[in-house]
């Protein structure tokens, strides 16, 4: 592993990491508990982008087939 993937694993570790403590807020999103809040509407994106992102990281780490 180079620096920068180094960084990179170092980063995504705080990144999960700080997510616990929206861990209330995520259960309820996953129970299907929808206010349509914006609070709601940017966590959504959030979550979406950090899913997008960590597919990103997953593509470029696995060895093409």
């Amino acid at each position: 592993m180079d620096a920068n993937e180094g960084v990179e694993v170092s980063q995504r570790d705080q990144l999960w990491a700080s997510l616990r403590v929206l861990r209330p807020e995520i259960n309820r999103l996953a129970k299907g508990e929808f206010d349509n809040s914006e609070r709601q509407r940017k966590m959504v994106l959030l979550l979406a982008g950090i899913v997008e992102a960590e597919l990103d990281y997953r593509s470029r780490d696995t060895p093409p087939q």
